[in-house]
């Protein structure tokens, strides 16, 4: 399972902390990958450990270590759909790809409408290039895009609906953990007397105590972002997330 999920959203660990240091970075990467699992988003579970470890925050580790079987047994519901994991392993470089089309080709017309050089350079380097069928072209693709990532959250949603309540109390504890990650956040923010706002987290849900909505999710993410509150400042228990 571990290499399987590593192939589909591994993202290449930063180098081990020297003994004894912090890394907080590590722990909000940590809250978020937790949260998702609440909806069977699951990233590696091994990955999820380094990140914990990485953070070199001890009352983490212990959290981690009550709620490992709980995210073992979510890990392996979404890897039962063998298409599902093929679209998983296949979207992300090709949701990245088309963002920077659109953007790409978007510049480029700007350009060519707003300065006469570069429409010069295009019709005297580029005249097989036509704008019109490559701008059908891109737009065609990014929908396609669109209609996989559709596509692969409503698989997920459809498991979610099925093994939600064969899960609920692995969930409820994930949701536990979630919590105490993020007062671990908390303390070790005040503790160092950093910037709150500087640790901006991915998450799915935002029913916890002590974090801010600072970014409702969109038409292209459905995702919240949230910085933690630290405790004293008036932190308010969010909204249920979607």
């Amino acid at each position: 399972m571990s290499r399987a999920w590593r192939g589909i959203r591994y993202r290449r660990p930063r180098k081990a902390r020297p003994p004894g240091k912090v890394n907080l970075e590590e722990l909000a990467r940590a809250i978020s990958w937790l949260d998702e699992y609440r909806k069977f988003r699951c990233v590696d579970p091994a990955i999820l450990e380094k990140a914990i470890d990485d953070s070199g925050v001890r009352k983490a580790k212990e959290v981690w270590k009550k709620v490992r079987t709980d995210i073992s047994k979510i890990a392996f519901v979404p890897m039962a759909n063998k298409s599902l994991v093929k679209w998983m392993k296949v979207l992300p470089p090709l949701k990245h790809f088309a963002y920077l089309s659109v953007a790409a080709l978007a510049a480029l017309l700007v350009a060519a409408y707003s300065f006469n050089f570069v429409k010069d350079i295009l019709i005297r380097y580029f005249w097989w290039l036509n704008l019109g069928i490559l701008l059908i072209v891109v737009i065609v693709f990014a929908n396609a895009v669109l209609y996989a990532d559709y596509y692969v959250r409503s698989k997920i949603r459809g498991m979610y609906k099925v093994y939600g309540s064969r899960y609920k109390r692995a969930r409820a504890r994930i949701k536990w953990a979630v919590q105490e990650l993020i007062n671990c956040l908390r303390e070790q923010i005040k503790r160092r007397g950093e910037d709150p706002s500087e640790y901006k987290i991915r998450m799915l849900h935002v029913d916890y105590e002590g974090i801010k909505v600072v970014k409702k999710p969109g038409y292209i993410s459905e995702y919240y972002r949230v910085v933690p509150v630290l405790k004293g400042e008036g932190g308010v228990e969010g909204e249920e997330g979607r």
